[in-house]
């Protein structure tokens, strides 16, 4: 019912106006870490080390560890009326929320880190999945609109021990989408 519910607003906006809504695949992803343990053989901080280039995204949340999933998308040029960031289905071990949080979208992707991206941003929503081959969407019109670069950076977070996605590397077409509806 929340599905019908939420789409009567863009269905009367678009009944009076042509709307077009586009899917955008996510442009760039990474997952951050945020911790003081050491890889490589103990030599380098963990959250030190780019993860943006992996084939997976992987959102932890440990005792003294954490990581969270960045995703960056190009927004086109016209002024949206409803955005709505699509979750893709996720390897975990049962259901899981997740919380999106709206974040500056100055990182690129090869060189991310917990080193180089501040650990910031603003709550946009959250969503529940009991199922983590279905794991559904979330509206984020809010702060669809508020780039002037064109560029919307999300942190996803999550409650379980571990969440993980197939990245914009993977290849696999169940990635972060954003539907673009203008």
């Amino acid at each position: 019912m929340k599905l019908y519910t939420a789409a009567i607003p863009l269905l009367a906006f678009c009944a009076t106006a042509a709307c077009d809504t586009v899917n955008l695949r996510v442009s760039r992803d990474a997952t951050v870490s945020f911790n003081g343990i050491l890889c490589q053989n103990d030599t380098v901080p963990c959250s030190s080390i780019p993860r943006g280039l992996d084939s997976s995204v992987t959102a932890f949340k440990g005792n003294r560890d954490y990581s969270r999933i960045l995703v960056g998308f190009d927004l086109p040029t016209n002024k949206p009326s409803q955005c709505v960031l699509r979750i893709p289905p996720a390897t975990s071990d049962g259901g899981y929320q997740l919380t999106v949080a709206r974040t500056d979208d100055v990182w690129e992707e090869a060189t991310v880190s917990g080193y180089t991206k501040r650990l910031d941003g603003t709550i946009v929503g959250s969503v529940n999945s009991t199922d983590s081959s279905a794991p559904g969407s979330l509206d984020v019109s809010s702060v669809c609109d508020g780039s002037a670069s064109r560029r919307l950076s999300f942190f996803v977070d999550t409650d379980r021990a571990m969440v993980t996605f197939n990245s914009l590397q993977s290849g696999s077409p169940d990635i972060f989408t954003l539907d673009y509806t203008f």
